[in-house]
């Protein structure tokens, strides 16, 4: 492996011999050029050729950080990740990162880089001048992102740039060992238990009343609990398993393992975490009450329908059997709470409010984070320990 340095007519350029093609048997050769003096020219070199000993040969050089990162998207959604997991890198890359060292090659990612964007995407938006146009190209500030949305962004970068590394793209992480903002987890505040009556008595005459009483008499997420079926209950044993969820996806239809038809909006698939899995959820007699009266609720709207309903098997479904949207449910609590003149809070802290009751109980948290599908009891303690 051999290098050398030149001069051009307007520039330095170095080349380096790379052997040959264990494919072709041709020989393989990089240049690089564009340096204005001839010590950047060497220091190019030195650096590709400490590159090439750590493996990374065979690089695009033209390959951009925002042409990777979609590469890696791709790969990620073939490899079958949750799609929870893969919108949210999808929202990182395509509005956080791409806008701000998207153009950046990805054999040239430095520190310096990611440092950058993590400050843009940190710095308040600033206010434009009454008269001030928006050219062609140009776009205001985004909106400063919290402590924990920045960790989250660096993180995806990172994840990403592990793999190209360990596919010897390049031969460092560029966003590894940063220093990240201090991010605290935010105190949840559910409804006291008098403020959950209220909703839940308000909420009884609504076609969705008995969904809100059962996340918030089980804990279950959102999507959850739209994606209970009658085949997870066992009403002898008085339990559920939780088997899936339904998620919002972006427009992209996907087939339905139940109707075979395709759900633009959301689509089936697993529980947010692993250890949420399959997981067993005790039931009491008061929300095996509520599960009760919404089978005999959905027999009747069967009978209404009858050929055309597109059952599901759900336990919580559309008139005519297909899955709810989920942001549907959010949009409806949200009405119901405002009826009732109740504080607003996230219909995501029904499930707060579940934990929040249990430990009022006395039930040890580890059951509290057992019942919730997290992925570990740290979290549980992080989440609660105000409460506690």
């Amino acid at each position: 492996m051999r290098g050398s340095v030149k001069k051009g007519k307007a520039s330095w350029h170095y080349s380096v011999d790379l052997g040959k093609d264990p494919a072709t048997g041709k020989r393989r050769q990089e240049f690089k050029r564009g340096f204005r003096t001839k010590r950047e020219a060497v220091d190019a070199l030195d650096e590709r050729l400490a590159e090439i000993r750590t493996g990374v040969v065979a690089v695009d050089q033209r390959l951009t950080l925002a042409t990777y990162l979609a590469q890696w998207l791709e790969a990620k959604e073939q490899a079958g990740i949750r799609p929870t997991t893969l919108r949210s890198y999808r929202q990182h890359v395509d509005s956080y990162i791409v806008p701000h060292i998207g153009t950046v090659r990805l054999r040239d990612l430095r520190a310096t880089h990611v440092e950058h964007m993590l400050r843009q995407i940190a710095t308040p938006p600033t206010k434009p001048a009454k008269d001030a146009q928006i050219g062609k190209g140009q776009r205001r500030n985004p909106k400063a992102l919290s402590p924990a949305t920045q960790r989250r962004v660096h993180a995806t970068l990172r994840s990403a740039l592990t793999s190209a590394k360990r596919k010897h793209l390049v031969s460092f992480n560029a966003a590894a060992d940063m220093e990240l903002p201090r991010a605290s987890r935010p105190k949840v505040k559910p409804w006291e238990a008098a403020d959950l009556g209220t909703f839940l008595d308000h909420a009884q005459s609504d076609r969705l009343g008995s969904l809100f009483e059962a996340i918030a008499m089980t804990g279950l997420r959102r999507g959850e609990a739209v994606g209970m079926r009658w085949d997870d209950i066992d009403f002898g044993r008085s339990r559920l398993v939780v088997n899936q969820q339904i998620v919002e996806t972006d427009g992209t239809g996907v087939e339905c393992p139940f109707c075979g038809g395709e759900h633009r909006q959301y689509r089936f698939g697993p529980v947010k975490t692993a250890s949420g899995e399959a997981r067993v959820v005790d039931l009491d007699s008061g929300t095996l009450g509520v599960l009760m009266a919404q089978r005999l609720t959905q027999e009747r709207e069967r009978a209404e329908w009858g050929s055309a309903y597109n059952d599901h098997g759900l336990v919580f479904a559309r008139e005519d059997g297909s899955p709810i949207p989920p942001g549907d449910v959010t949009e409806r609590f949200h009405q119901l709470s405002d009826e009732a003149g109740l504080r607003r809070i996230r219909l995501h802290d029904l499930r707060h409010g579940q934990a929040s009751l249990m430990l009022a109980a006395g039930v040890p948290i580890a059951v509290v984070s057992k019942r919730l599908g997290h992925s570990s009891i740290s979290i549980t303690s992080d989440t609660y320990s105000h409460l506690l």
